[in-house]
């Protein structure tokens, strides 16, 4: 760790200096910062000449320089001596705990260029990089704030990026927009050490939004699926439908099964390339089973697809031809993951744990929107555990069967009939219980 000796920072005022003659406004002249020189011989000049005139400098421009051993000078600008200030006070926090980033390089660099460095040098490792370069891509051709220096990017950009953004998409379509910039911005400040004095995405406000699908699949339903999908011109999208009604697996999952992934015996597929990139061991029913074996028998070598169709060509198929074909309304691919694990839950044999194994997720949390599906069963396991301990009926014992025997005791004493004597020697008083009259024996 730095020792603080060897971290020094100093704030110098830049601004320009100006010449004000009194009275005479028209003969105020302004120079730049390094013409202190030429300032002071104009000032001599309208001394000479009788003017009585002064030199101040504005405080316009405050330049911060960092020093430390070992790494080159940096220097900032900023508008106010304030903003300095504040700048130095949370940078010499930083380098006294060994982050060491380049505020000068922000101030040089744009954040067009990080995003291209990124895109190219990044983006090819990751898993959705066709995605993710499509998303760069069209924010480095649409988008006017990418030119802007990395030091100068403000919060107020994203937040108007945000605003006109969401007349033309969805706010989920947006907020993974947010998503690439900020690692974008992150790996810069992290690996780079390129970064602004404040990240852009402090006080950010991004768009609110609720998009988990509750779509689920009718017998009906589900047949017109597969007959559509029996009469398209692809053969690989009917078992892709199967497989994933069968295993809850994800279309990217399913896609990346080879013929030595499967293990007929032990009726289990491999999941090698998952979302979150940990191999899962998948049960096959006896559904599954059959059509695994059907598509293995078309595979000449074991590193082969089981599938041998593109994700495009499956998402083509499945949303233009295949859907409209069956008649059913707004149905996506990944609902019939939701629809699988749906139906475990639905069945109640299942613990959590046992979904989670099943579906891959890491969080169990990401299964509680399954939970609910289990409520029917919960209830009828609880009635039968509340059987053998329950002995006795509960029977209301409110106001209401109060007042209605206290209203026959008056009735009858309206009659004339004699009202039955209480058992203590004391007599009995009418009192107000709810605005009506009631009969209270005092003890």
């Amino acid at each position: 760790m730095p020792s603080r000796s060897s971290i020094g920072s100093n704030i110098q005022n830049r601004s320009p200096w100006r010449v004000q003659a009194r009275s005479k406004p028209h003969l105020d002249k302004q120079f730049a910062y390094n013409r202190q020189q030429d300032a002071e011989a104009y000032l001599r000049s309208l001394g000479d000449q009788g003017i009585k005139a002064k030199l101040i400098q504005l405080e316009t421009s405050f330049q911060l320089r960092l020093r430390r051993q070992g790494a080159r000078v940096q220097f900032i600008t900023f508008d106010t001596r304030e903003e300095a200030e504040q700048a130095r006070l949370k940078i010499e926090s930083e380098l006294s705990v060994s982050i060491i980033r380049d505020y000068a390089s922000a101030a040089q660099t744009t954040l067009r260029d990080i995003m291209v460095r990124y895109r190219d040098e990044v983006v090819p490792g990751h898993k959705g990089a066709d995605v993710e370069s499509n998303r760069i891509n069209r924010m480095l051709r649409s988008e006017s704030f990418v030119d802007k220096k990395l030091a100068a990017l403000c919060t107020e950009d994203l937040q108007d990026f945000i605003t006109d953004r969401l007349t033309e998409v969805a706010p989920a379509t947006v907020d993974r927009d947010l998503d690439v910039l900020s690692q974008v911005i992150r790996y810069s400040a992290d690996v780079w050490k390129i970064a602004a004095v404040e990240s852009p995405f402090i006080g950010l406000r991004r768009p609110k939004y609720f998009n988990e699908r509750d779509l689920r699949l009718t017998p009906s339903e589900e047949s017109s699926l597969l007959e559509a999908a029996q009469a398209d011109e692809n053969p690989y999208v009917e078992p892709a439908i199967i497989l994933a009604l069968e295993t809850a697996a994800r279309r990217g999952e399913l896609l990346s099964i080879r013929k030595d992934d499967v293990f007929l015996d032990a009726r289990y597929v491999l999941l090698r390339e998952t979302k979150n990139g940990r191999p899962r061991k998948v049960p096959l029913t006896s559904r599954a089973l059959g059509v695994v074996a059907a598509l293995m028998a078309d595979c000449v070598s074991d590193d082969e697809r089981l599938l041998k169709i593109s994700a495009n060509a499956l998402k083509i198929a499945f949303f233009r031809r295949v859907v409209p074909a069956s008649g059913i309304k707004d149905l996506h691919f990944h609902d019939l993951r939701h629809e699988a694990i749906s139906r475990l839950a639905e069945s109640g044999q299942f613990q959590l744990i046992e979904l989670q194994a099943i579906s891959g997720h890491r969080d169990t949390r990401m299964l509680l929107r399954y939970a609910h599906l289990c409520c029917g069963s919960l209830a009828q396991k609880m009635d039968g555990i509340a059987a053998e301990r329950t002995t006795k009926d509960y029977v209301h014992r409110g106001r209401r069967r109060r007042v209605e025997k206290v209203t026959a005791i008056l009735s009858g004493a309206a009659k004339g009939s004699e009202p039955e004597q209480p058992s203590s020697p004391r007599p009995a008083k009418v009192i107000s219980l709810f605005g009506r009259s009631t009969v209270k024996h005092c003890a």
